[in-house]
């Protein structure tokens, strides 16, 4: 007669086996998700610099004065003309890069946000030099 075994739970042999088939997921899907999250924080900067350099530009717009649109403070306060500020509050890059504006050389010479920081190229380019449609 045999005895049984009322012994519950699993042998080390499937534990190491669950663990390795749950370490080659990981190791298969960690740099997809990697990847997407840097081309969403490339992407986010990207709409920042845009939203900032329309910013200036709605500034410029209102005043005709580039010196007066060329300052994180300037772009988020009131417009001397008394219309709302272009940005309500400034945006934060998710690279922890700050967003600067070269100061404006005259009042009739155009700046926009020095990307350099951010991007190596601005706006991104292919290998035959032209801007890819997004």
């Amino acid at each position: 007669m045999k005895k049984q075994s009322n012994k519950k739970g699993f042998t080390l042999i499937e534990v190491l086996v669950v663990l390795i088939i749950i370490g080659v997921i990981v190791a298969l899907i960690l740099p997809n998700v990697l990847d997407a999250i840097n081309q969403s924080n490339e992407k986010e900067c990207a709409s920042n610099i845009r939203t900032i350099n329309t910013a200036a530009q709605l500034c410029f717009t209102n005043t005709r004065n580039w010196t007066q649109c060329d300052s994180q403070a300037e772009l988020t306060a009131a417009l001397p003309n008394g219309a709302a500020a272009p940005l309500a509050s400034w945006p934060i890059c998710p690279f922890g890069v700050a967003y600067t504006i070269p100061a404006a050389a005259n009042p009739g010479t155009g700046t926009e946000v020095a990307t350099a920081a951010h991007f190596a190229t601005w706006p991104p380019v292919d290998a035959n030099g032209s801007v890819p449609h997004q």
